[in-house]
Order: structure tokens, then C-alpha cells, then sequence
């Protein structure tokens, strides 16, 4: 596990450069470990040290080593991201503070089309296994993905769809691994092939693990099983200039959904979704128009919600989406460079059972424009501006009531209101990037971004049995804005490396779940009354964020022909309404401290990440005790001579002082502890 990733690179204790695999000779000089990643965060072709945004990046060898189930515990312990962790099966990232409908998931420019931003206990489509880079944009990246990602961005890129071809005609991967502390088995594997001017991909990859283990006891965390796989296939036609591609993934999976209600219950759920993606994209075109590219994406989603004991399917959610966007990058005038686009969406959420009692069919529509350009001010200084302009659209069926407590046998004269809403959110940001002394990038951005309420936001209106909530939108929600200031500083090159990010938002109608200390069965009329489910309204109120985020690491020494070298890191949120306290589920102050060593094919490390108690909480929130984390890795590879075939094999223990580990973000957090200790043996071929 990496307790830092310095410089926003995919590089880490397991090795010192992108462009280097763990199988390349350490080198003891300064190796430069930042430079020539480009990202997405902008339209323009741009590294990660020329984007004034925070970035983290993962590579290949960086998802394989760090395997995990969802996106979210793969990316938990990196800088200012932690995770929801409601099922093993089911954890989105959180970053800085910021969840669900603020957090934008997507796969290769076009989003995932789950329904995981609705709620905690439902899986993202995407899984790590099939992903080749992942970037994580702290902060807002609204402006070239919209408003739902008013809070940061995870963006997962796969060879899905061809851009190039192999040099060698062919070019592939086969994963495994096992895992004790649940009895897990995984594995992948991946061919890159081309035939002429075609370029064709296949993926597949297979998770089963059982119910995990817990700290301090023989006893286990009881339905906290996985099953998933997915299959993929994928081909372009090349030109001297661009490419016209297109996919077909399927994704599977089945997981329980652990706590005391649910576990009584033998709750799971059972999921699927296909999906079909397009892409094309032009270069060098002439005088005017540089760069044309286009992306489009549909998606057929369903999940049922099934309780073991008797098989009955409690809910059915159904959610159909498509999506498309184009950009134009143009070619410079003057000093400037940038691009323009266009990006729509159309989804269409359904539900049957206790889901359709939770939030009935509704629509959201979606289509906006956005500009991003740059400018070179003078040597060393650059500045990024944009802005965005987005049309939302949704239609659903509301509740509106004065209180949230009516006595049995109200009547609720507005309940499933239909309802038809619409916001256009304005969204604009500049960026100034200052190149300076010993390799070190300053920056400062301010943006002022928009977001229009989500679906769930305005049209929940009842029960959700995986959740054990009672969950009550307000068709009345405006849009939330944040204005807000980050100042930056990092050097990604030479011996020592780090990263600093400090931030300020205001939140103006700040949307979150209000727990009311009230307790309700199935209908309204039973709120107050009974107490099987948790009572949540979605509220909003005015709130600011601060946060620090610092990382360091130190290729302290040469040993034996490798390097022997230190790692760092820190970082906190605070968040409070302006008038009422604390916003709930904010993640804990961390640190941690950690010393690394690569040698050849060697590459090994040990981390300590420590969690401090969270006692910053909201009304009918408890407190959560910290905790200690300390991993451990090494693995080898091992190349033929003459040979393009490579072997790695490799050992990875987690929490291996077996602490009792809760995650102040998680609903689930005082019936579900998160994994005791565990090792992972993992092999992989390259060729």
C-alpha cells in the first residue's frame, strides 16, 4: 500500500518512473518521476506537471500490486481520498470530504452509468482488474465533465477501444492472486492484437472471495462475500491521423451487504450491466481545427435487491443511459491554445419493489458547452481558464410535507407529485502555473463552480432496506454553488520529491442526508412510530471546507545498486455548516510514514498509516476512534533474456497489526469492521 503518491504520478515504493517498469535497473541518480504522463484533465495534450489541478495517477503495475475489489478500496489510502466501504463489493472513493452525486466516475471520457452515486450499498461497473491508468482530479473538474463533478474526478482509461497499435503485432497480460483473509481468488487477462489497419482487444477478469476475516477473533464480518466478472472486446481502424473505434463490455456482479438487519435478512444484491461505446478522433487537420474527437456511450443497467432467506427480490432498479461528447482543440492564435466541446446525456432510472417506493421512474437530461484555453504569460508562467454552461432537465415524482414526523394516518396531500424541474448550471475557473527555481511548479486556482440536485436529491420518498433508511427528498432544492481558492506547490523530479495543496471552499446550499433522530417503518405514517429503518432528509445549508494535503519522498541512499528511500504524508478536511455544526461523515486527520527499496526487478516497501479519532460530528452522528494501518510489499520480476515475456510474482500484507479499523464515512461503521490482517500472493505474465 502507497501512504503517498508524490509529484501526481503513478510512480510509487514500487517504482521511481512511469516509463519504467519494476523490472528496469534501479538508477541512483536523480530519476525524474513526473514528466511525460499525460492526463485528461484538460482537452490539450498536458503532463501532470503542466496542469495546475491536483492529480494522482495510477498505472498498470500500480492497479495490479494494489488490487482491490472497487474503485474505492483501491484508492482509499492515497492523498485526500478515502472511501465508503458500505460491502466489500461496493465502495466509492470520497475525496476530500465529498461523496456520491459530487464525485464523477467514468470510463475512458464517458461516465460509468451505474447507479452507485444513488446509494452506498450499489457497486460501480468499472473494475479495477480491467482499467490500464487511473487518475484521480482532486478538487472540481466541472469544467470539461459537468456538474457532477463539482467535487473531483475518477477517470479510468482501458485499451477498450484501440488508439494505436501494437509494435509488435501483439501484446498481452495474465493475472492471479489469492488472498487470505477472506479466501479470495482473482484473475484477468488482456490482449492487445492488430491484422492490417485494425487494432482489436479482448479483456476478462473473475473475482470470488468469501465472507472476511476480522481483527482479534476467529469470527468473520458475515456477508461480506464477492462474486464478479466482466468480459470485453473491443476494435479500431487506424489512419496515418486518428481512429474510429468501438466496444462491448458485460459486468457481473453478486455481493452481500453486510450489518446486523441486513444480515438477518441474508440481503445481496445481483447485478448487471452491458455496455457499448464508440470513439474517433482526428489530429493534425489543419490551420484552424488541430484536433476533432468524439465519444459516445450507452448503457443497460439492472440490479435487484434479493434477501437470501426467502428470495424475494425487495427492489429492482433499472437505469438506461446514453451519452455523448465532442471536442474541437484548435489550432493556436496568438498565445492561446485550447478547444471547445459539447457533452449531452439522457437517463432514464426505473425501480419496481421497496426501490420504487424509494424513488419512482424519473429522467435527467443533460447538455452543455464548455471552453477551455490557455496562455503562455512569459516564460514560466502559464495561465488555465475555462468555463461551462450546462442545461439539466429532470423529471420524477416528489413529496413535499411540513413536517417529516406526521402522526399515523396522515395524509400527505402532495405525495407523488409529479414533478418537472430544470437548472442550468454555471460553472468557470482560471489556473495560474508558475515554473520556478529546482524544478518546482507553483500554482494558484480559483473557481466558482455549480451543480443542479440530483435525482435522489429532489425524489426520494421512502424506504431503502439495503441502506436501512427512510430517505425524503425535496423537489424545492436549488442549485448548490462553491466558490473556491487552492494554492499548490510540487516538485516531481530528482532525489527528493513532494507535493503540497491547501483549499478553501464555501458551499452555498450545500446538499447532504440529514439524519433527524427519527425512526420509521415501511410507509410515512409509521415514521415516529416504528424503528426499523433510519430516517434521512435531504437537506441543504450553507458550509465550508478547508484541507491540507502534504507528501513527501526521499531517495535517501544508494544500497547494493538500488535505492534505499523515505516517504511521508498528511492530510485533513474540516468541514461545518455556518450554522448548525459539523457536515456529517467527514473523513479523519491521517499520517503516515514509510521507507521503500528497488533494485533491478526488486521492489519492496513498508508503510504506516495512522487515522486519528474523529470526534467533529454532526447531530445523531457518533464518534469514531482512530486506528493504525501497516502494510508491507515485495515482489521480483523475472525476465528471459532476448525475451518480451516477463513473470512477476509478489506478496502484499494489509493491516497486519490486525487493528479494529472503522471508517468514519461508512453508514455501516458501527456494525462492520473493516478486514483484519491479511496477504495476498499475486502472480502476473507480461508479453
Amino acid at each position: 500500500m502507497r501512504i503517498s503518491r508524490v509529484g501526481l504520478t503513478a510512480t510509487s515504493i514500487f517504482a521511481l518512473s512511469i516509463g519504467a517498469t519494476s523490472a528496469q535497473p534501479a538508477d541512483p541518480a536523480p530519476t525524474p518521476v513526473g514528466d511525460g504522463i499525460v492526463v485528461t484533465a484538460t482537452p490539450l495534450e498536458r503532463t501532470t506537471d503542466e496542469v495546475a489541478a491536483p492529480i494522482t495517477v495510477f498505472g498498470r503495475d500500480d492497479i495490479v500490486r494494489g488490487s482491490a475489489p472497487t474503485l474505492g478500496a483501491l484508492l482509499k489510502d492515497e492523498l485526500g481520498v478515502t472511501h465508503s466501504s458500505f460491502a466489500p463489493g461496493a465502495s466509492r472513493p470520497i475525496i476530500r470530504g465529498l461523496d456520491n452525486f459530487r464525485i464523477r466516475i467514468q470510463e475512458n471520457g464517458i461516465g460509468t452509468h451505474d447507479v452507485s452515486a444513488l446509494s452506498e450499498d450499489h457497486a460501480i461497473t468499472v473494475d479495477p482488474l480491467s482499467a490500464t491508468q487511473v487518475e484521480v482530479i482532486r478538487g472540481p473538474a466541472t469544467l470539461r465533465y459537468g456538474s457532477e463533478a463539482i467535487g473531483g474526478l475518477v477517470s479510468v482509461l482501458n485499451n477498450r477501444i484501440p488508439q494505436s497499435a501494437p509494435e509488435k503485432g501483439y501484446e498481452g497480460e495474465v493475472y492471479g492472486a489469492f488472498d487470505s483473509v477472506s479466501d479470495g481468488f482473482e484473475g484477468s487477462a488482456m490482449v492487445d492484437f492488430a491484422v492490417g489497419q485494425f487494432a482489436g482487444h479482448l479483456d476478462a477478469f473473475a473475482r470470488d472471495s468469501d465472507d472476511y476475516d476480522i481483527p482479534d477473533d476467529d469470527d468473520t464480518q458475515a456477508n461480506t462475500f464477492v462474486e464478479s466478472s466482466g468480459i470485453s472486446g473491443g476494435g479500431s481502424f487506424l489512419f496515418d491521423n486518428g481512429f474510429i473505434g468501438a466496444s462491448v463490455s458485460y459486468f457481473d456482479s453478486e455481493y452481500g451487504i453486510p450489518g446486523e438487519e441486513a444480515v438477518a435478512r441474508d440481503l445481496f444484491l445481483d447485478m448487471e450491466q452491458t455496455k457499448v461505446s464508440a470513439a474517433a478522433e482526428f489530429y493534425d487537420l489543419g490551420s484552424v481545427v488541430d484536433t476533432f474527437r468524439v465519444q459516445a456511450g450507452y448503457s443497460d443497467y439492472t440490479h435487484d435487491e434479493v434477501r437470501g432467506d426467502t428470495g424475494f427480490v425487495g427492489s429492482t432498479f433499472d437505469n438506461e443511459v446514453f451519452e455523448a461528447r465532442t471536442e474541437v482543440v484548435h489550432a493556436p492564435i496568438g498565445l492561446f491554445e485550447g478547444a471547445i466541446g459539447l457533452q449531452g446525456s439522457t437517463r432514464d432510472l426505473s425501480s419496481s419493489g421497496e426501490g420504487g417506493e424509494l424513488i419512482a421512474p424519473a429522467t435527467d437530461d443533460r447538455l452543455a458547452l464548455f471552453v477551455f484555453e490557455e496562455v503562455a504569460l512569459s516564460e514560466g508562467v502559464v495561465l488555465q481558464m475555462g468555463g461551462r454552461v450546462e442545461h439539466v432537465e429532470v423529471d420524477g415524482f416528489g413529496v413535499r410535507v411540513n413536517t417529516f414526523t406526521p402522526a399515523p394516518g396522515t395524509e400527505i396531500d402532495d405525495f407523488g407529485r409529479d414533478e418537472d424541474l430544470s437548472f442550468t448550471p454555471i460553472s468557470a475557473s482560471a489556473s495560474l502555473l508558475f515554473d520556478v527555481a529546482n524544478a518546482t511548479k507553483l500554482g494558484v486556482t480559483a473557481q466558482y463552480v455549480e451543480r443542479a440536485p440530483s435525482l435522489l436529491e429532489l425524489f426520494a420518498k421512502g424506504p431503502h432496506e439495503s441502506t436501512e433508511t427512510f430517505e425524503i427528498g425535496d423537489p424545492d432544492l436549488d442549485k448548490e454553488t462553491a466558490i473556491s481558492l487552492e494554492l499548490t506547490a510540487k516538485k516531481t523530479t530528482g532525489a527528493v520529491r513532494y507535493e503540497a495543496a491547501a483549499f478553501y471552499t464555501e458551499f452555498e446550499d450545500f446538499i447532504f442526508k440529514r439524519l433527524t433522530g427519527v425512526e420509521c417503518g415501511e410507509e410515512f405514517d409509521t415514521c415516529g412510530v416504528e424503528d426499523e429503518l433510519t430516517q434521512v432528509v435531504y437537506s441543504a445549508e450553507d458550509a465550508t471546507f478547508t484541507g491540507l494535503e502534504l507528501a513527501g519522498e526521499w531517495d535517501a541512499f544508494s544500497l547494493h545498486g538500488g535505492i534505499l528511500g523515505l516517504s511521508a504524508r498528511f492530510d485533513m478536511v474540516r468541514a461545518e455548516f455556518d450554522d448548525s455544526g459539523d457536515v456529517p461523515r467527514i473523513p479523519p486527520m491521517r499520517f503516515g510514514v514509510g521507507t521503500y527499496y528497488t533494485n533491478g526487478g526488486f521492489n519492496s516497501a513498508i508503510d504506516l498509516l495512522i487515522a486519528d479519532e474523529q470526534d467533529d460530528t454532526a447531530e445523531f452522528e457518533s464518534e469514531t476512534k482512530g486506528y493504525i494501518d501497516l502494510t508491507a510489499s515485495a515482489s521480483y520480476v523475472f525476465e528471459q533474456e532476448g525475451s518480451d515475456t516477463s513473470f512477476e510474482v509478489g506478496l502484499v500484507g494489509t493491516n497486519l497489526l490486525d487493528d479494529d479499523i472503522r471508517n468514519h464515512s461508512s453508514f455501516k461503521k458501527e456494525d462492520v469492521l473493516q478486514p483484519g490482517a491479511s496477504v495476498r500472493l499475486f502472480g502476473r505474465v507480461v508479453f
